[in-house]
């Protein structure tokens, strides 16, 4: 993982979604330092992930929400030409190309049952991410500490209605947690862990 991103996310392993701009100023004057942006327009991403950096923030973009580059195989090269720290994804071929252009992967997988799990793990053995976004986060507590240690770092993200929620994730191996909602972006490592 990229040493500043783990710095990063021992000070403060909660990472704010932001869901289009809403909620940007909120993120930008607040004390979480990284952020996966989605569902931004095209013609505007550039000059909201340099706000990012100028905030001193760490984006990672959701390439699969933003329509013009999803699909498109310069989207990623685009995304590092225009700072971008890393790219969510459930493509494991878009995964591979954004290592190979320097970004930090995370690799999104759905948990639904168990029979999606050895799917999911197939997928990130052949993707090998710098991350995973397991969803819904409450699974992560049904899945085996053995199954969980042979994963990539684990960002557990759906369903994180609280502070309890984080708390658990963590206790049961996640490194982050993501979530949208604002309040809880303030949560610090030390918090967390007491």
């Amino acid at each position: 993982m990229d040493k500043s991103l783990a710095i990063r996310l021992t000070r403060h392993p909660v990472i704010a979604t932001l869901y289009g701009a809403e909620h940007l100023d909120d993120f930008i004057d607040g004390e979480a330092e990284i952020s996966i942006v989605a569902n931004f327009e095209l013609r505007k991403l550039q000059s909201v992930i340099q706000s990012l950096l100028d905030a001193d923030k760490y984006p990672i973009v959701n390439i699969d929400s933003c329509d013009g580059i999803s699909q498109d195989k310069g989207g990623i090269e685009y995304l590092a030409e225009i700072g971008a720290k890393g790219l969510v994804s459930t493509r494991v071929a878009t995964i591979q190309r954004a290592k190979k252009s320097g970004l930090v992967a995370v690799q999104k997988v759905f948990v639904t049952d168990r029979s999606t799990f050895p799917r999911s793990v197939s997928a990130l053995e052949q993707s090998e991410p710098n991350l995973v976004q397991l969803m819904p986060a409450p699974m992560l507590a049904l899945i085996s500490a053995q199954a969980r240690k042979a994963m990539p770092p684990i960002m557990a993200s759906g369903f994180v209605c609280g502070r309890d929620d984080i708390v658990s994730a963590i206790r049961n191996g996640a490194v982050a947690v993501s979530t949208s909602d604002k309040k809880l972006w303030r949560l610090s490592g030390k918090s967390l862990r007491q």
